[in-house]
């Protein structure tokens, strides 16, 4: 198999239809920064060389499922366990749904520590610190 270059192979951008355009932006523009992401415009945000837009969604439906067809969750890199901390008391702070606290989960890999929620559409989000991957 031939190696494929890494400026062609990487993600660019991911874009996020939500159920209210005006809340999903107050929500994100709370919890981005906290992530280490970047306002990059009036619904979008950047860290590296990756951007994330928010659309307002055209369709009406059932809002998020969890093991339906299409995005099932989008996790993102902590650099730290504090970083997950912090986090997860800014997201209590704002009122968002947090599905699951802070904490270790050995199954997925040694030093795992994540914080799971959801965004105000109901998008399911994790922030992730993994000692053994490098960033």
């Amino acid at each position: 198999m031939s190696r494929v270059d890494p400026g062609i192979a990487g993600l660019n951008h991911l874009c996020l239809s939500v159920p209210d355009l005006a809340a999903a932006k107050a929500f994100y523009d709370a919890a981005m920064p906290a992530m280490g992401w970047r306002a990059a415009g009036p619904t979008a945000f950047a860290a590296g060389n990756y951007e994330i837009y928010l659309q307002q969604s055209q369709v009406d439906g059932a809002g998020f499922i969890r093991h339906g067809v299409g995005l099932q969750h989008l996790a993102f890199n902590a650099p730290s366990r504090q970083a997950v901390d912090a986090l997860h008391a800014l997201l209590l702070e704002i009122g968002a749904r947090v599905t699951d606290a802070p904490a270790e989960y050995p199954h997925y890999s040694d030093g795992y520590y994540a914080v799971f929620f959801q965004d105000s559409g109901g998008i399911a989000l994790e922030f992730c610190h993994t000692p053994n991957m490098s960033l």
